[in-house]
């Protein structure tokens, strides 16, 4: 369904209980008013009837006499005894029931129905000259009351049918004149799926805020995908280029292989040990290629948890100290030093930093961790060729490489820095670098966490 027609129904729907309760109301609210007024009148005169009725008790006067005196225009009067006996009645029409309500002590007031004609009736007790007591009960045909009621009642139903049919129309106008900028936006969206570019939409300064937020997510969004998508490009030619250089070398070789590979033996130890290299770089490359593609999507298996990030290090450094064949010096403050991460995914980062200080440099690799109220750091440290200026701002850019030739000596593929930067904004952990050329480079994380030292085994 749609958004007008659901804006339509909603509204139309509201308002029609709206308007039948209020026609409710006003109708009950009329009828209750109207009839409460007849009995109190008819009440009045019914005491006025029983004051003179007394009256003419004590001085012989003609009972039937007082009460024709007092009848109304519409309806009877009834008398009656203790046994409930009618002792009197007088009549406008003759064509009204025998009906009577039975007899009564007490004063009360009510509206009866007797043959379908509607009636307002006042029941009075009055002491009898003998000392019994009778029941005066007078009657007031009110069939002109009810047909009022009718014609309000039909008035009403009415009234609120062309209220309805009103509300309608004029919800139907005011919901297609707020929808009708957004229907453009719609259409200005479903225009971008036909163009080859990333089409951004016009924000109109007249149009209300809400489409102005919209217009403005709209064009932020395609300004993300335009985005990614140049990277995502960058990244297909950056690697391509980089599979090239080992691919076209492989290829050389295997020429040459094909031409002199059976007389010459210099020849062919240079090709093999040739091609060999270059398989096992472009294997190192497609790993990395691989780890890049898994830390963009590790956020679907990110689990932060508490870690002593002392152990973990030390774990670390116990692993790949046999492999560099080289010390990581490691200095703490206390064994215990709590941060919140996810574990595969900072594993994955510190060994990435101890890599590259790795890659770059032939001294031993240092290690700080530091603590204090607020954060957390870690500084890793080597005595390598270090890392110019200008190029700092540049070397988390994916395939930046520093020194292209030392590079492809050590086997780097400008993705490493690029990971670790994906893993670091993953688990809230900011990275800076210092460095300088020939004395060496020191990269920083810190963690957002306060001081938090406890029992290992607590």
């Amino acid at each position: 369904m749609k958004l007008g027609t659901k804006i339509q129904l909603y509204i139309t729907v509201m308002s029609a209980i709206v308007v039948i309760l209020i026609n409710t109301f006003v109708y009950f609210s009329y009828k209750n008013f109207s009839l409460d007024a007849e009995m109190s009148q008819l009440e009045g005169r019914g005491i006025n009837i029983m004051q003179e009725l007394q009256n003419a008790i004590g001085s012989d006067a003609n009972t039937r006499a007082v009460l024709q005196s007092h009848l109304l225009s519409d309806g009877f009067i009834v008398l009656l005894n203790e046994t409930g006996e009618q002792e009197l009645k007088i009549t406008t029409s003759a064509s009204y029931p025998e009906n009577f309500e039975e007899y009564n002590t007490g004063q009360y007031r009510d509206v009866v129905t007797y043959n379908d004609i509607h009636f307002v009736m006042v029941s009075l007790p009055i002491i009898w000259e003998n000392g019994e007591v009778y029941n005066l009960q007078i009657y007031e045909n009110i069939g002109f009351l009810y047909d009022t009621f009718n014609i309000l009642q039909w008035i009403l139903i009415i009234s609120t049918l062309i209220i309805l049919v009103v509300i309608y129309f004029l919800n139907r106008i005011i919901t297609n004149v707020i929808l009708k900028p957004v229907n453009k936006l719609i259409d200005k969206m479903k225009e971008t799926e036909n163009t080859s570019g990333y089409t951004m939409l016009e924000v109109n300064s007249n149009d209300t805020k809400e489409l102005k937020d919209l217009s403005e997510s709209f064009n932020e969004m395609m300004l993300d995908l335009k985005e990614n998508d140049e990277q995502q490009q960058a990244f297909i030619m950056n690697a391509s280029h980089e599979l090239k250089t080992p691919i076209t070398v492989i290829d050389s070789y295997s020429q040459m292989l094909k031409r002199f590979g059976k007389k010459r033996e210099d020849i062919l130890d240079e090709s093999i040990f040739a091609i060999s290299d270059e398989a096992k770089r472009m294997k190192y490359l497609t790993e990395q290629l691989l780890s890049f593609s898994k830390a963009a999507q590790a956020r679907e298996n990110f689990l932060p948890e508490k870690l002593n990030l002392v152990q973990m290090i030390l774990g670390i450094k116990n692993r790949l100290e046999p492999v560099y064949g080289r010390n990581i010096n490691m200095q703490y403050e206390t064994d215990y030093m709590s941060v919140t991460a996810d574990a595969d995914s900072l594993d994955q980062l510190l060994k990435i930093f101890l890599d590259n200080a790795y890659k770059y440099s032939s001294d031993d690799i240092n290690i700080n961790i530091t603590q204090d109220n607020e954060y957390t750091k870690v500084d890793i440290i080597d005595r390598g060729i270090g890392i110019p200026e200008e190029d700092i701002g540049k070397i988390f850019n994916r395939f930046y490489r520093v020194d292209k030739a030392r590079a492809r000596k050590t086997g780097g593929s400008g993705l490493g820095l690029s990971i670790a930067e994906e893993l670091a904004k993953m688990n809230d952990i900011m990275v800076s670098v210092e460095s300088t050329v020939d004395e060496g480079t020191t990269f920083t994380l810190k963690f957002e966490s306060g001081k938090e030292k406890e029992d290992e085994n607590g």
